[in-house]
């Protein structure tokens, strides 16, 4: 009875899969036309869905990085806890040590100071006991000192008065002789001083006499000078006289003379205004005269000054011309540079590219020719076993089984293919996302963007986007 329900079950399937679907009413026009969208659509579906793994991939290794680093966190915190614990418990363990040792050492100490306490009071008694000792000693001696003391003010006292009276016998003598020599001494002071006052009173006389003859000589002179000079002064005054006397005379004379020189004057002042009047016309068209010649002096002062500011300008332009000179050399240097740099990287470029488009081409013809290589092999495989079916007359589960097979093996090819494809979307976008790159640092470097066309480059026809999406990176 199963044996039953599976064959039942079998055929069901098998009617199922024979049922005709829209395709299979369409004519080979309609077919031919709905193939191209249904290809079209097909590859954005692969596209869509090779973006979408991109992306799931991406999220997954994201996922598993921060899964990651959540165990290693938690790794770490839970051995950060253990130490914890740990110096917790080392904590708590040093403290019962350190109490233990604080009791032990409160012990030590009281016994240390009852020790002491102990000693204190022996050493007490026996050192009051010694000092009884040493006071009473110390009390009769200082008895003995007293008595020796006394014996010895006593003997003092006596050599004392007996120095004393030695001391007075011998001032005494010294008072006699001191008498003796200062009366000596008196009289030889007395003599010296009687002589000197003879020398003394000779040495006066002789200066009165030398200063009252010096008066006499200087009185001479000073009469004789001034008779002297009242005579010269008497006869300045009289030159002085006598030719204010002869200058009155002359000024007078001149003062007739200059009024018949003012006469004179006023005859021709007379005349010099009447000229005056007949010249004010010319005078005044002079001095219009003259105010446009200063106008124009004043002009010529502002052309002056504009024409030092115009060379001073030449000047600065001069030196600027000659910076800007010095510059563009400099310029033109780093333009050579750079463009040394252009070609090598161009070259350097191009061969790249070159190498990168032959690999390109290349597997894109092999890959080409291994999908013209399978379909064919699915054609050749389909045909022989349909030939197969038909001359072996097979069961249909066991064509059911061998066509699954099939299936498995062209879904295997198709998932190949479809990375094949992939794979060829992957370096189309590097081409492309290579040359954007090499574009923009051309640009950077002000190489214009009609020179890289000049090139001979072109993108690579590709539906992926323009995002580098970790195919290609840029370096900044």
């Amino acid at each position: 009875m199963p044996k039953k329900k599976g064959k039942k079950g079998k055929g069901k399937k098998v009617e199922e899969e024979e049922e005709e679907t829209e395709y299979d009413r369409m004519d080979l026009q309609m077919l031919s036309e709905v193939v191209p969208m249904l290809e079209q659509q097909l590859e954005a579906s692969k596209t869509q869905r090779n973006w979408t793994q991109l992306e799931r991939d991406t999220v997954q290794t994201f996922y598993d990085v921060t899964r990651k680093e959540v165990k290693d966190l938690e790794m770490s915190i839970a051995a950060k806890d253990r130490a914890m614990e740990l110096m917790e418990d080392n904590h708590r363990v040093e403290v019962r040590v350190y109490v233990q040792k604080v009791k032990h050492l409160e012990y030590e100490h009281k016994n240390n100071l009852k020790a002491i306490d102990v000693t204190n009071k022996e050493l007490r008694e026996e050192e009051e006991g010694m000092h009884d000792d040493r006071s009473g000693r110390l009390k009769g001696k200082k008895k003995e000192l007293n008595g020796d003391l006394k014996d010895k003010n006593i003997t003092n006292a006596q050599e004392i008065s007996n120095v004393k009276v030695q001391h007075e016998k011998i001032l005494q003598q010294m008072r006699d002789a001191f008498e003796v020599n200062l009366s000596e001494l008196g009289g030889r002071c007395e003599d010296k001083l009687e002589s000197l006052e003879e020398d003394l009173e000779l040495r006066r006389k002789v200066d009165i006499h030398e200063i009252e003859e010096r008066k006499n000589l200087h009185i001479n002179d000073l009469m004789r000078n001034h008779e002297r000079a009242f005579g010269q002064m008497k006869s300045y005054y009289n030159d002085i006289t006598n030719d204010n006397l002869q200058l009155i005379k002359d000024l007078k004379s001149e003062v007739v003379d200059k009024k018949k020189k003012a006469i004179g004057i006023q005859k021709v002042m007379y005349d010099i205004a009447q000229e005056n009047k007949r010249l004010s016309e010319p005078l005044s068209a002079a001095v219009a005269e003259v105010a446009d010649l200063r106008a124009q002096l004043k002009d010529q002062e502002k052309d002056r000054l504009s024409l030092r500011n115009a060379k001073a300008r030449l000047i600065v332009m001069e030196n600027q011309l000659q910076q800007m000179a010095v510059d563009q050399a400099e310029l033109k240097q780093k333009y050579d540079q750079a463009e040394s740099k252009r070609d090598g990287l161009y070259d350097t470029f191009t061969n790249t590219v070159k190498e990168v488009q032959a690999k390109s081409d290349f597997k894109n013809l092999v890959l080409e020719q291994k999908l013209q290589g399978l379909g064919q092999n699915i054609e050749k495989a389909e045909a022989q076993l349909n030939e197969v079916v038909m001359a072996a007359q097979v069961d249909p589960g066991e064509v059911g089984a061998i066509t699954g097979s099939i299936d498995e093996m062209l879904s295997t090819k198709n998932q190949h293919i479809k990375d094949l494809q992939y794979a060829v979307l992957r370096m189309t976008k590097a081409y492309n996302d290579g040359l954007r790159t090499y574009s923009s640092k051309l640009k950077e470097c002000g190489i214009p963007s009609e020179e890289f066309e000049k090139m001979g480059f072109e993108y690579a026809p590709t539906a992926t986007s323009i995002v580098p999406a970790g195919l290609l990176v840029k370096n900044s």
